[in-house]
């Protein structure tokens, strides 16, 4: 309730832009072998953000032209990201949410 009050479109979670590349670029490159449904695919991600740490930017021009020192965060998390999306395909490979 209190966050559509304040909330704008502009305010995002770079850490899950990230995330969701990371994945897409697993199934591409068929570096792990998983399940490819909406289900594993959101489980996945749940679980890699649930150890990510947050990013926040919340305007247009940081997001479309970040500064060096963003950028190297960026960089920082994709590395971190792709650690922690292939602990979660080996999760729900274990684990699949039936």
């Amino acid at each position: 309730m209190y966050k559509e009050m304040y909330y704008h479109d502009d305010l995002e979670n770079l850490a899950e832009e990230i995330v969701f590349e990371q994945i897409h670029e697993l199934i591409q490159s068929g570096e792990q072998d998983f399940n490819q449904s909406d289900v594993n695919i959101q489980d996945i991600a749940a679980i890699a953000l649930n150890n990510m740490p947050a990013k926040y930017v919340c305007n247009f021009l940081e997001k479309q032209n970040p500064g060096p020192n963003l950028r190297e965060e960026v960089n920082d998390l994709k590395k971190y990201a792709k650690r922690q999306v292939i602990k979660a395909i080996k999760k729900v490979n274990k684990h699949p949410h039936d």
